[in-house]
């Protein structure tokens, strides 16, 4: 699995570097075109890792701004299937889902902002079988998975003394979010448009996966330019925490992150999009879930009339025991 894990590193790295040569080969207007038009913006996936996804965990965003009156609606939904072991310290073998309903408002002076409900829930998805022959189709090492049950839930951390099957289905945090936007650099000029956001998140259920109450906070610098054939993105989040634990097992109270990505347009409103995610560990003293987590994300979006539609994929690397081990995505954007 890490050879396979150096062939996607090695195909990211190849991708953006063609991206950059053709980008110097052609010449091009830098000027990004106008909204509902341009870059069709990075793909809507956060941080899926196990103890990552938990709490307030940064979307990337486009820092080209939503403009002034006009708003959109948002949904988007995470399948994720999570096996992670390492001997005498803990073992994951869980699904969640991951829900996102949001409505986005353009202000004046490119400030926007956004509320949005989100959902996470544990369950029995029905990925076991389709993440063991996805990773039979391009030679991935399955790491255990063919080993446990199938479709089972089973969550075991000693140390803490954390054991759970079964009964960990329904386990669901719900949040109330609030994201405020200020574009900095504004995409008229020559420059690569720069933008701050401001990001909030208070937990709303009791008896919940965390606490209720729980109020994140955090501050994310977008910046992008645009390509002769696409964007190139960046991302880069600070992240407090109001939570210091998840079922009794301890988490980090910040945290860093950041996002690389390209969007390579393929014809007019329709893009291929590749991502990797960069994460603190945001356990405690646990061993590889205490290390970096790395995502990769592969999307495609395009775009209608007043629809925006984005399908991905995100698939561990780099650490095997502190990321999802497969996940899929799907997300609609409706300008009204």
């Amino acid at each position: 699995m890490k050879t396979f894990t150096r062939y996607y590193f090695r195909f990211f790295v190849l991708l953006i570097f063609a991206a950059i040569a053709q980008d110097k080969a052609y010449a091009y207007d830098p000027e990004p075109e106008e909204y509902w038009s341009g870059t069709l913006g990075p793909l809507t996936i956060r941080s899926l890792s196990p103890a990552q996804s938990l709490r307030l965990s940064p979307i990337p965003r486009s820092p080209y701004g939503l403009p002034e009156g006009q708003t959109e609606l948002q949904f988007n939904i995470a399948a994720v299937s999570v096996y992670s072991s390492q001997e005498g310290l803990f073992t994951l073998d869980y699904h969640f889902t991951d829900t996102r309903f949001a409505i986005n408002q353009g202000f004046s002076n490119n400030w926007s902002a956004e509320v949005s409900f989100n959902e996470r829930r544990i369950l029995d998805a029905h990925l076991d079988q389709l993440t063991l022959e996805f990773h039979d189709l391009f030679d991935i090492d399955q790491n255990g998975r063919d080993e446990a049950v199938k479709d089972g839930t089973n969550i075991q951390v000693p140390s803490h003394n954390i054991s759970l099957g079964n009964e960990a289905r329904g386990q669901t945090s719900q949040t109330l979010g609030l994201s405020v936007q200020k574009v900095l650099a504004d995409k008229s000029i020559g420059w690569p448009a720069i933008a701050v956001n401001f990001n909030m998140s208070y937990e709303m259920l009791a008896n919940g996966v965390i606490e209720e109450g729980s109020f994140d906070y955090g501050v994310q610098f977008s910046i992008a330019q645009k390509k002769s054939n696409g964007y190139a993105y960046g991302n880069i989040s600070y992240t407090e925490f109001g939570s210091d634990n998840v079922l009794g097992m301890p988490l980090t109270d910040n945290q860093f992150s950041g996002m690389l990505g390209y969007e390579f347009n393929v014809k007019t409103d329709q893009a291929f999009i590749i991502q990797y995610l960069i994460s603190e560990g945001a356990v405690v003293d646990l061993g590889e879930l205490s290390d970096y987590s790395h995502e990769l994300h592969f999307g495609y979006k395009w775009r209608t009339d007043s629809y925006l539609w984005e399908a991905g994929l995100v698939e561990n690397i780099v650490n095997f025991e502190n990321s999802p081990d497969v996940a899929f995505t799907f997300g609609i954007t409706y300008k009204i």
